[in-house]
């Protein structure tokens, strides 16, 4: 499995910010969708999970969706591009999420150049999302309680475990377990789901300091290997 092309998503009626982005987007070999409407825009966002967000400023509506956006669970971390006429809204704009500012009328060559500014964060963001195949034994424990599991899949923010005593939903534990690089990583987690075949979905929580420079070294190196696998050398 190959992490998925960027996604992004344009609020607008706007016929020109419309061919700008959707031609800037097409550069990158990313997704794009459409939607016309805030209304839109948050059904868009509850059904899908995306990386980027670029927001007309003149479709009503337009701050409280950035702000909803940041507040939302699926994508709260998506990058915020926002396209704005004039100048005096940039600081509530900024306040309010944004990361990026594109005065209109915007451009392909502008759009462009903002993506290409942004691709590292938004290839971190879906690093943590990306759930790499492993079988890694891990060790869980609740309070006095222990368990060894497999670990199925591990990703920046998550892991998926195999268990033989029930884990259950919402219980913090503390997690030990040894990457492939040989790199001991010890931190906590929160049990998301669990389904009744004995698996369940734990999110990560305080990874830091060189752990969590192992753990990003581990990532990075399995995307190279995918990279190299899909990309054979010509």
């Amino acid at each position: 499995m190959q992490p998925s092309a960027l996604e992004f998503v344009l609020v607008s009626s706007d016929y020109g910010t419309m061919q700008a982005v959707s031609k800037a987007v097409k550069k990158f070999g990313s997704k794009f969708v459409l939607v016309p409407t805030a209304h839109d825009a948050r059904e868009c966002l509850n059904r899908r999970k995306i990386d980027g967000l670029f927001v007309d400023m003149e479709v009503p509506g337009a701050l409280g969706l950035i702000e909803s956006t940041r507040k939302g669970a699926s994508n709260s971390k998506a990058v915020i591009f926002a396209c704005l006429v004039n100048a005096k809204e940039s600081t509530q704009t900024l306040a309010l999420g944004a990361n990026f500012l594109l005065r209109k009328p915007v451009t392909e060559d502008g759009v462009a150049m903002h993506i290409t500014i942004s691709k590292e964060l938004l290839l971190r963001e879906q690093r943590r999302y990306f759930r790499h195949s492993v079988n890694l034994p891990v060790t869980l424990k609740e309070g006095e309680a222990e368990q060894p599991a497999r670990m199925t899949n591990l990703s920046g923010g998550g892991m998926a475990v195999r268990t033989v005593k029930p884990l259950k939903q919402g219980a913090v534990l503390d997690l030990a377990f040894e990457l492939s690089l040989g790199a001991r990583i010890s931190t906590r987690g929160q049990v998301a789901w669990v389904n009744s075949e004995g698996m369940a979905g734990i999110i990560l929580q305080g990874v830091r300091g060189k752990e969590n420079e192992q753990l990003e070294a581990w990532l990075a190196s399995r995307e190279q290997l995918r990279s190299e696998t899909k990309t054979p050398e010509t």
